[in-house]
């Protein structure tokens, strides 16, 4: 984040402030955020809390500002950067990752046939290996939001095991 604050500062060398917002993990749990000289809980905070309303994650908005001559107050310099960051976020390109698990599935070759239509309608998996021999194994990946119902998607056939590869 430093380095790229920096970038920034050398392409507006004339600009005041340098606030930013950032939310990072899968799990959303690592936040930061500057208000960069602005008075405390005027910038950084409400960018940052315009990410986390947006429930995107591994993002990062910076506003640069440059000293203009009016006096926005505290309530101004709140709405300023909200809105900013609102912009930002309804402009910017948002693509949807799957953070994925795999599983192994054994079964015999009399089961291929369950087990692939089984696999086409669990959402988002997708077939990594396969191996066809005397008895058959796929290697999967699945959605992590989904691993516990994959993991007993085949329950009701007791020739078909399934298993978590960590």
């Amino acid at each position: 984040m430093k380095a790229f604050i920096q970038d920034l500062k050398k392409e507006h060398p004339s600009a005041r402030h340098f606030c930013f917002g950032a939310v990072f993990g899968e799990d959303r749990s690592e936040h930061r955020s500057s208000d960069d000289g602005e008075p405390s809980g005027t910038a950084g905070l409400p960018i940052l809390n315009q990410i986390l309303s947006s429930e995107i994650t591994n993002m990062a908005i910076v506003v640069v500002r440059y000293f203009g001559g009016t006096k926005l107050g505290k309530p101004g310099l709140i709405h300023a950067y909200k809105e900013a960051s609102i912009l930002a976020i309804e402009a910017s390109k948002k693509k949807k990752i799957w953070i994925t698990e795999r599983v192994l599935i054994h079964f015999e070759y009399d089961y291929t046939g369950n087990v692939m239509r089984a696999i086409e309608q669990f959402p988002m998996a997708q077939i990594l290996e396969q191996n066809f021999l005397e008895s058959c194994e796929l290697t999967v990946s699945v959605p992590k939001s989904t691993l516990d119902n994959a993991l007993h998607l085949f329950d009701h056939l007791q020739h078909v095991n399934i298993e978590h590869i960590p």
